[in-house]
């Protein structure tokens, strides 16, 4: 179906045609404004009867599937718009409306969707039928001018020789070999909020009575962007030890809340190619273009020197074990390919890794019973002497890592911290050929929506107490859509977790967490599910294990290599 903004741009251009042609043939002009005014009055009206009444009630092919009762023409079937989270009006509709998996809905201007609610609906979608969903053009325009063709929006056998071929620097296995490399910037990191804990003591020569108040997601930022650039590259983006460098300020200029004027511009992206909207001299516009400019100038620089710096190589010298050099020596990828590649674990890896750590530090920040109980395990199993110098060795390193992966409480409280909140609640895909769901017919162009966050609470899957942060419950990688589903689900899954455990495990061994304020919940408006005014909290730091980090295990900074300089040559 046509969109109503769509239809109404062919009827004003038609009105024009129409007093073109009067004007031609020197006809009455007033006469013919009067009529193509009301000629395209009428059939705006007839747009909208046909819309709000006639589209829904006997022609849409989904007339038999349950909907919400309300619908209005510039919200659809929300009250309003900007106000509601998708995913919280997805999980309201799910749980109050009574359906057998799909609920057919309205968003903005009549745009009709389906949303998925059932497992057995959402494993037809993202897993045996992943290959007939792609992402809408509103989501491929929007990020691909961040990644470019990253591995997200591949599709079919592209998307199938080139995830096999990331495949090995994701395993598990090696994963857990980089653990110590993870643990070393997450002591860092610890290390460094202590120093900052010491001279905000002594600022103005005055002992404070209560413990200064730390932003945790600055810090939880800045170590997943240097871990990216550690573990993912090979090079140490150095933005803990100096957090404003060039390219940790372009870097923040990506994920800058979203103003009002570029939400308008995001809902009329679905009616309006979403490339003509990114070309308006809008300030966030301006913005995300440099700081991408910046940083894919940087990634292209850093593939080129990997490429020389593996062909000067001997053969008896060890190969690097970052993703880029695996996929490398894979030599399925071309340096276009990779530089792509890197952008999209860039934008992806960095932000949400941070999310789910600042959450972490929420919930535990309001227990402090529960952050007792894993504290005490931390510090039972990873003593001192494990992470300090000596933990470079390739036997201390894996005792390090096998350690970590076997703390329960640990990689519990993570877990529940990615099923209570998945990076992406909410998510659509539009059909790229004809198929079914669940017996429904669903003709190629039909946008579907899923919510990752009304099933990680659905209490069929996850019990009554699925609105409770609950470590204990029993997990399962299949009810959880914390990183998807099926062959498009995230390639980095077993990377965040061990990223995520380390930092939880780093900080929480060393520090008392109590939030600033408990009842700060109020979200911040975007994509993801972010606390408007992130964690603040008082740290006080817990005598007993003190974290060493082994400096050998964290390569020299990018800038001593590279010439971060976006009109320097490399």
């Amino acid at each position: 179906m046509l969109s109503f903004l769509t239809c109404w741009l062919g009827l004003t251009l038609g009105a024009l045609i129409y007093l073109g042609y009067g004007f031609l043939y020197k006809l009455d002009v007033a006469f013919q404004a009067g009529k193509a005014m009301i000629f395209l009055v009428l059939l705006a009206i007839g747009r909208v009867t046909y819309a709000l009444v006639l589209y829904p009630k006997y022609f849409t092919p989904f007339k038999y599937l349950p909907t919400p009762p309300r619908r209005w023409l510039l919200t659809g079937n929300q009250t309003s718009l900007f106000r509601e989270f998708p995913w919280d009006v997805a999980r309201r509709w799910s749980e109050t409306i009574p359906n057998n998996g799909l609920i057919r809905y309205y968003v903005a201007l009549s745009n009709e969707r389906l949303l998925v609610t059932s497992p057995k609906g959402l494993s037809k979608v993202l897993v045996h039928g992943a290959y007939n969903y792609t992402k809408t053009n509103l989501a491929r325009f929007a990020i691909q001018r961040f990644t470019g063709n990253g591995l997200g929006f591949l599709d079919g056998e592209e998307h199938r020789m080139q995830k096999k071929g990331l495949l090995p620097a994701f395993a598990t296995g090696h994963i857990k070999r980089l653990i110590p490399k993870f643990w070393a910037k997450a002591a860092l990191m610890v290390s460094l909020i202590e120093r900052s804990l010491e001279n905000d003591s002594s600022k103005d020569q005055r002992q404070r009575s209560d413990s200064p108040v730390v932003p945790l997601h600055y810090w939880g930022t800045r170590a997943t962007l240097d871990i990216i650039g550690v573990v993912g590259m090979g090079y140490d983006f150095d933005t803990l030890t100096h957090p404003h460098n060039e390219l940790s300020e372009q870097y923040r200029k990506m994920f800058l809340e979203p103003s009002n004027a570029f939400n308008w511009l995001e809902l009329l992206g679905n009616y309006i190619d979403f490339r003509i909207l990114l070309t308006l001299p809008v300030r966030k516009n301006r913005e995300l273009t440099q700081g991408s400019q910046y940083i894919r100038q940087v990634a292209e620089r850093v593939i080129h020197h990997k490429i020389q710096k593996q062909q000067r190589q001997s053969e008896e010298s060890p190969p690097d074990d970052d993703i880029v050099a695996i996929a490398l020596a894979s030599g399925t990828f071309t340096e276009q390919q990779l530089v792509d590649h890197v952008m999209t674990f860039l934008v992806a890896g960095h932000e949400s890794t941070a999310t789910a750590f600042e959450w972490a530090m929420y919930e535990l920040g309001r227990r402090p019973a529960m952050q007792s109980r894993l504290r005490e395990e931390i510090r039972t199993h990873i003593s001192s002497m494990q992470v300090e110098g000596r933990g470079t060795t390739t036997a201390a390193g894996t005792h390090l890592a096998t350690t970590i992966e076997s703390l329960p409480y640990l990689n519990a409280v993570c877990s529940e911290v990615l099923r209570f909140y998945p990076f992406v609640p909410f998510a659509t895909r539009v059909a790229s050929r004809d198929n079914t769901i669940q017996g429904t017919f669903v003709p190629k162009g039909t946008v579907v929506a899923f919510a990752a966050h009304a099933t990680n609470h659905d209490a069929a899957l996850w019990g009554l107490d699925a609105d409770r942060f609950d470590p204990e419950r029993a997990t399962s990688n299949f009810a959880s859509l914390a990183f998807s589903a099926g062959p498009k689900s995230c390639i980095g899954q077993e990377w965040t977790r061990a990223e995520l455990v380390c930092l939880v495990g780093a900080t929480v061994g060393r520090f008392e967490i109590a939030l600033l304020n408990p009842m700060d919940n109020h979200l911040k408006r975007g994509k993801t599910i972010k606390l408007r005014n992130g964690v603040r909290a008082r740290v006080k730091v817990v005598d007993g294990c003190q974290w060493g980090f082994a400096q050998e295990t964290i390569p020299v900074p990018l800038s001593r290599i590279i010439n971060l300089n976006p009109s320097g040559s490399s």
